[in-house]
């Protein structure tokens, strides 16, 4: 019997780069995602595992990111998500449009009243 190699197929490798992404150590996901990118050989598939990674891997190390206009930064989570690409930074009260894989944050506006916490919840913050 002869041993033949069997070629992945297209899944499999994105499953495979994704694995890897998302057990980067935190702050080091550029660094795997250039070596991943290297052994992949393969733009297309590249760039489906950074996509579904990328926004995985930065929501739960709670990456912050600094805003474009110099106001602040905006903490990447669950909780700030509005939708795949826009979190609220509820103290300034701005939506930021963050590029996960890049990891910058593109564009900043004003969030609109039914994005912003209801007055009930606001009475409970803590302010110092």
């Amino acid at each position: 019997m002869e041993d033949e190699e069997e070629e992945m197929g297209e899944k499999q490798k994105v499953e495979m780069a994704k694995w890897f992404l998302l057990n980067s150590p935190p702050g080091e996901i550029q660094y795997v995602a250039k070596d991943v990118r290297s052994v992949l050989m393969d733009e297309h598939i590249y760039s489906m595992a950074t996509a579904e990674a990328f926004p995985i891997h930065n929501k739960s190390h709670m990456i912050s990111l600094e805003m474009p206009n110099q106001s602040g930064q905006v903490i990447v989570t669950e909780f700030s998500e509005l939708d795949g690409t826009h979190y609220l930074d509820p103290r300034t009260a701005q939506v930021a449009t963050v590029n996960h894989v890049k990891q910058v944050c593109t564009a900043v506006r004003p969030a609109a009243d039914d994005e912003l916490a209801s007055i009930y919840v606001e009475e409970y913050r803590y302010v110092e």
